[in-house]
């Protein structure tokens, strides 16, 4: 092979690509171009293997999304007997201090997290309720 310079190259003399030479048995050649079409199909094949070892990395870092539905149903579940309690105190009508205490740090401790503009405006109402017993007691 001559190298004129850069980019610029000739192939050995004298060979022609329009028809290759067979000689002797076709039993080779047949297994060479068995493995070339397996090497080319199994080269197209990895990056859909490194795309899906991807995309199962991603899948163990991302964050759990049924975390958070776990955690806002356990603050509902502790709303719900807080309200309770205070439902209990004000029926028999002892109603400690600290349980309205509470009820009003649960609620304004999550209040960020509530996107409903219906549960928010619940929230509030409890909220204010809570706060207006405070004052009695107080």
């Amino acid at each position: 092979m001559k190298i004129d310079g850069p980019n610029k190259t000739t192939g050995p003399k004298g060979t022609s690509k329009a028809s290759p030479k067979k000689t002797g048995d076709d039993a080779f050649g047949s297994m060479v171009d068995d493995t070339e079409e397996t090497g080319a199909a199994s080269s197209v094949s990895r990056p859909a293997s490194i795309g899906a070892l991807d995309a199962l990395l991603a899948l163990q870092e991302a964050d759990d999304s049924t975390e958070g539905v776990k955690k806002a149903r356990k603050r509902a579940s502790d709303l719900l007997d807080q309200l309770d309690q205070v439902r209990v105190g004000l029926l028999t009508g002892e109603l400690p201090k600290s349980t309205l205490q509470q009820l009003a740090q649960t609620i304004s401790s999550h209040r960020d997290q509530v996107i409903d503009p219906k549960l928010a405006e619940i929230l509030d109402e409890i909220d204010l309720r809570a706060q207006v017993e405070l004052a009695k007691l107080g």
